[in-house]
Formats: structure tokens, C-alpha cells, sequence
């Protein structure tokens, strides 16, 4: 008997990576398909990451009361793998647009304050080694909010502490780290980011995601000079660029700050998430690999997972389709190399937020007619 491994990625804003599987295992069971059904759900460092790692490692997930993106009350969902010595924390939980309920304020105002509370929290139970995901971020405050969270201190023109916010960055004179370095001292962080965005300029994490987050053109400015002004900052003080980070600008800047603050280690999402999974071991078993996201298109080349899948079975000669709700018109060749076919799973023009809300009942009917297909 055949087997086919189910591995999607979410559909952001419509199912997790789970309740993608299920559709696309229901409709293969309705075309009465003679072959053995292997759900695998997948992440890249985004939503629902550390729920899957979880499953897959055998941790637990934990919850947490922190402080959200604008610094209202939030509960912050995380896992604790490795017999509980290791924490895998979305930035998307604490500081993200879950945490916000997906109501934008403009990211001026934005603080990962929440991130740094979670990580002292944790910190304090004595867990050393963190995951941190960085996908799903609404804040542009290049991190300062989690490290004053974890001890970083900012003083003014006359010496005296102060807090720092991009609101008031021209007040900001010197950084003192010596609290922070107590508190993170022996701790190891592993980030996983996708981007390669640095921090500053018009491919930054102001000019780039700003407006993403809610960011006026006003905004954009604002933040601009704020991050501009903390690279600064951190140069006269530690002799380190955040600026020279690649993929520092991911996350509002946050992959800047735990690279030259924290010393992390930098990883690809996806790749991370197959390595510690080892999914390579369902590829080699399988006979037709089925995967999918809610856009597949020429980004997915930087580093989405049902690319670097698709990379991953071509390796082991595996072929694999791609199912998603959005397809270009014109399909990149690179991105058509990877997949042995590429289908929309839309019935009939319809707005988006319609569109959603029949995700599931469109990859089931999707992979029905697939499983038929399969089945010829």
C-alpha cells in the first residue's frame, strides 16, 4: 500500500498546520484512495510552533500572563521540551498579533516588553536554553522593551536611569548592561528568522514591516531615527553594530538585539523545525508527499517550509504537490522546479475574508479530487 504523508504549514489567519492536515486527510479518505494517510503537520518559526515541537518532542506547553504588544495583560502560550530544561517561546504569544487580538495601533507605541518578562520568568525556574520563534511580531522597538524587561538599563544626559521607548529615544544617551548580564548569564538562545532584512535603511525593519504592523509614513520616519539612534547607542557603548545583523530588522529588530545582546545563535525556521523533528524519516518512507500554506509564490523561496520540504523530498526523489490559497498567475520557475504540481484550492471569485472562512471546506474538495487523481 502506498503512503502519503500530509505535511502542511498553517493557513495563516484561517487553520493551523493540524487542522490543514485533517481537511486534506478528509478529502483524500472521501476519493477512497488505497493508501496509508500520514499526518505531519509543519512549522517554520511562526504561529503554532511551539504547540507542534511540543507534540512532536514530547514537552509540555505552559501559559503565562505577560504584557502584550501595547503592554495591556496578555497570556502567553510557550513549550517546555528537554525534560523541561528547554523553553520555545513565539514572539507572536507575547508580543505579536495574537496578543493584540489583530487590533494595529501604530508600532510607535509597540513594546516586547512581554518577551523579556517570559524569558526572566523561565530564567528564574532555572531553564537556561531557549527557542525563540520570531514570526508574527507587531512591534518595531529593536528589542529594548525585552531587554529592559531582562535588566538593560538606559540613562539620560545627566546619568540618571530612564526608560526607553521610541517615543522618547532622544533622551536616551547610554546604555548600561550590567544588570542584564547578571540575569542572562549563563543562558543560550536559539533563533529561528527567515529574513534577511538588517535593521536599518529601506529593506529595514522600520521601511519594511513597519506598515505592516500599522505604521504611518510619519511612523516609518519615527522608528527610522529611533533604530538609527539605538545602533548608535550600542556602538558607543559595546563596540558592536545592530545594523550589521543579517536578519536583525526580523521581528521589529529583535533579531538584531538578541544577537549582539543575548550572543544567539541565529537558524533557519524550517530547516530547525525538520532537524529537531526529523521529518526526513516520514520522506523516506513515503511515496507522494502532499504539503501546503496559505500563499505559495516566489517568497516561500526565502525560507518557507513547504519549500524547504520540497527541497527535502527532491532529495530523496519524493514527489511533492503544493496546495495553497493563493498561486500566482505567473508561476516563478525556480519556485515550480521544486513542485511536481502547484494548485489553488479556490472554487469561485471571492472576497478574502469569505475566502478564509471556506478554507477547509476548499482543501478537502481540493484533496478529493487529488486523491481521484492519485488513485487513476
Amino acid at each position: 500500500m502506498k503512503k502519503i504523508l500530509i505535511a502542511p504549514n498553517s493557513f495563516k489567519g484561517a487553520l493551523t498546520a493540524e487542522e490543514v492536515a485533517t481537511a486534506i486527510e478528509t478529502g483524500l479518505k472521501a476519493s477512497n484512495i488505497k493508501a496509508e494517510l500520514i499526518k505531519f503537520p509543519i512549522a517554520d518559526g511562526g504561529d503554532h510552533t511551539s504547540y507542534l515541537l511540543s507534540k512532536y518532542l514530547k514537552g509540555k506547553m505552559q501559559k503565562r500572563a505577560v504584557k502584550g504588544a501595547y503592554l495591556q495583560n496578555t497570556e502567553a502560550n510557550y513549550a517546555l521540551i528537554n525534560k523541561g530544561k528547554t523553553a520555545i517561546i513565539e514572539v507572536a504569544e507575547t508580543s505579536g498579533f495574537k496578543s493584540i487580538s489583530g487590533k494595529l495601533r501604530s508600532p510607535v507605541e509597540s513594546s516586547s516588553f512581554g518577551l523579556g518578562e517570559l524569558i526572566k520568568h523561565n530564567l528564574e525556574h532555572g531553564i537556561l536554553d531557549f527557542v525563540i520563534c520570531l514570526g508574527g511580531s507587531a512591534t518595531v522597538d529593536g528589542g529594548i522593551g525585552m531587554l529592559q524587561a531582562l535588566g538593560m538599563e538606559f540613562l539620560d544626559k545627566n546619568g540618571k536611569r530612564t526608560e526607553g521607548t521610541a517615543k522618547n529615544y532622544k533622551d536616551l544617551k547610554s546604555l548600561s548592561l550590567d544588570k542584564l548580564k547578571n540575569t542572562v548569564k549563563d543562558a543560550r538562545f536559539t533563533v529561528l528568522c527567515d529574513v534577511e532584512n538588517k535593521l536599518l535603511g529601506e529593506d529595514g525593519a522600520a521601511a519594511v514591516f513597519g506598515p505592516q504592523k500599522g505604521a504611518s509614513p510619519k511612523d516609518v520616519k519615527t522608528l527610522e531615527a529611533f533604530l538609527t539612534h539605538l545602533d548608535e547607542l550600542t556602538d558607543v557603548n559595546i563596540g558592536k553594530s545592530l545594523d550589521a545583523v543579517i536578519g536583525g530588522g526580523a521581528a521589529g529588530g529583535l533579531g538584531a538585539a538578541f544577537k549582539v545582546f543575548l550572543n544567539a545563535e541565529m537558524k533557519k525556521g524550517a530547516a530547525y523545525f525538520f532537524e529537531l523533528t526529523q521529518i526526513e524519516e516520514q520522506l523516506k518512507e513515503a511515496d507522494w508527499v502532499i504539503t501546503g500554506e496559505g500563499s505559495i509564490d516566489s517568497q516561500s523561496l526565502e525560507g518557507k517550509a513547504p519549500v524547504v520540504l520540497a527541497q527535502l523530498a527532491k532529495k530523496y526523489k519524493k514527489p511533492i504537490i503544493g496546495l495553497a490559497g493563493n498561486i500566482p498567475l505567473q508561476i516563478d520557475k525556480e519556485l515550480q522546479e521544486h513542485f511536481l504540481a502547484l494548485l489553488a484550492i479556490g472554487n469561485r471569485p471571492e472576497d478574502l475574508d469569505i475566502a478564509i472562512k471556506h478554507t477547509a471546506e476548499n482543501l478537502t474538495r481540493t484533496a478529493k479530487q487529488l486523491g481521484l487523481l492519485l488513485s487513476y
